[in-house]
């Protein structure tokens, strides 16, 4: 089901050059947040297509489709200033669709909001994607800053407030990347002494366009094709980091490195570690050296088998790499703590074939200090479930909803978590009375009014996605008139992540 979420290129390619009524020409991807990633690590549609978090291990941006948007459904939500920590930052990132021309003058044009912090958001250029292991602010600086000075208009919807920030500025370089958040140090509220306690900026659409005409942009298409493929969110992607880097590295400037030892580790005979992670193993070891605590090794096995199989099995990789760096690389069995979690905390797509390439260790070298902090258990993610809103709660062939039943409603709503740690999905379906384009229109209506019942149940924060599938995802058998009333339906799919 999920994978008709996602568009075809064609639809994307269209996407990312009309928005907001900008001019053509925009390089930005995916300009206004609206097409969907379906995150690999837990199936689940927690973020823009394109858009990715510089510190997805410890904070990512807030993807939102509450009904306060100003064009379609979705908008973005950056944590500007911690309450705890006023270091505390979240920045996206995209690559654009071709290169800044260095010399050549740019109109960067964002609509945004803020809530309770400076009306402003910092944007820096670079060549290649920046991926850090802590949500700090970044010592690079800003390239360029959109503030108050900046705002062209102000718009509404729903009473909610946008505003449009539009700036020209030059390319000092010929950068391939994006970056947005805050890049300025904590600044202390005027007036009470304290930090801001809801710092967040509010992002609904942003575009680069060359001030002086079309831009001559080769690429684009592939370009895109990366970018819409990759669909980690949760772990940093692998494909996108510069050649010779470590694969992770979850929390070195604080004293952890994890390193992640895939099956190929030893190399075809097994006499030895393939190069690639022998070298990365010494790095590591050698920025310890003489402090360090005893080494963690963590299994993870991904097998369709039960719990405990997988536990056993990803306790035996453990093992194997801790006999094998005793035995060839003069360790000791003291310095390691072998442990096997199984199946559970998944770096990778958790569907179909790709699911194997969970099957990893990882070995954790840390400062003594901090090596209890690395233990902790990790959430383990339950599958999600659907509830179904059947047809019997709308009023006949009418996306309305049935008043009367409004009670039957309720006590479905009791049974979405609040919790703050699940994503929702919303699915419109119709049986095959009636046209395609009829049954397509009356399922996203549907879709639509129970998204709103939500909303007003303190849910809208946690929706990200509505969707209407027509008459195409039938659960029953259309020629009875029982198979018909299954089919009309809308479901809510409940995922449970960490976003």
């Amino acid at each position: 089901m999920l994978a008709n979420v996602r568009k075809s290129i064609y639809t994307i390619l269209l996407c990312c050059y009309c928005t907001l009524g900008l001019i053509a020409q925009n390089l930005v991807p995916n300009a206004s947040f609206e097409d969907v990633n379906i995150c690999t690590e837990y199936i689940a549609p927690c973020a823009p297509s394109a858009w990715l978090s510089v510190a997805p291990e410890i904070a990512r941006m807030k993807y939102l489709c509450n009904g306060a948007a100003l064009q379609g459904q979705h908008f973005v939500n950056l944590l500007q200033e911690g309450t705890d920590n006023p270091d505390m930052r979240v920045y996206i990132q995209t690559r654009l669709l071709c290169p800044l021309e260095k010399g050549r003058r740019y109109k960067i044009r964002i609509y945004m909001n803020t809530n309770n912090y400076p009306l402003r958001a910092g944007i820096r250029f670079d060549t290649a994607f920046v991926f850090t292991d802590n949500a700090t602010c970044l010592t690079a600086p800003a390239t360029l800053e959109l503030s108050e000075n900046d705002v062209q208009k102000k718009l509404f919807r729903l009473n909610h407030p946008w505003y449009m920030l539009e700036k020209t500025f030059v390319a000092n370089s010929a950068s391939s990347h994006m970056l947005i958040g805050n890049f300025r140090p904590p600044q202390r509220k005027e007036g009470s002494g304290g930090n801001y306690n809801n710092a967040q900026l509010l992002i609904d659409s942003i575009s680069v366009t060359a001030d002086d005409g079309p831009v001559a942009c080769t690429g684009a298409d592939s370009t895109i094709a990366l970018l819409y493929t990759e669909h980690h969110r949760h772990s940093i992607p692998e494909k996108l980091l510069a050649a010779g880097n470590v694969i992770h590295r979850l929390d070195g400037s604080s004293g952890c490195d994890t390193i992640i030892l895939r099956d190929d580790l030893f190399t075809a005979d097994k006499s030895s570690l393939n190069a690639r992670y022998k070298k990365q193993i010494d790095d590591a070891l050698n920025r310890y050296k003489g402090n360090r605590s005893r080494i963690v090794l963590i299994g993870y096995a991904w097998q369709a088998a039960s719990p405990e199989y997988n536990r056993i099995v990803s306790a035996d990789k453990a093992k194997a790499v801790a006999n094998y760096l005793v035995y060839n690389e003069g360790f000791s069995f003291d310095d390691f703590d072998v442990l096997g979690a199984g199946r559970t905390h998944p770096r990778y797509d958790t569907s179909g074939s790709a699911a194997g390439e969970n099957n990893r260790v990882e070995m954790i070298i840390c400062r003594p200090a901090i090596a209890k902090d690395t233990l902790k258990p990790r959430p383990v993610i339950s599958q999600p479930d659907t509830l179904v809103i059947p047809d019997i709660l709308f009023k006949f062939n009418s996306s309305e909803l049935n008043r009367a039943l409004f009670s039957s409603l309720d006590s479905l709503m009791q049974k979405i978590p609040r919790n703050g740690n699940i994503q929702l999905q919303v699915n419109g379906h119709t049986d095959n009375a009636g046209t395609t384009a009829y049954n397509n229109t009356l399922s996203i209506k549907r879709a639509n009014a129970v998204a709103d019942y939500m909303q007003e149940h303190g849910l809208g924060n946690d929706i990200r996605l509505i969707t209407g599938a027509g008459e195409s995802q039938p659960v029953a058998d259309n020629r009875s008139a029982e198979g018909r009333r299954r089919n009309r339906r809308v479901e809510i799919i409940i995922f449970y992540s960490p976003d």
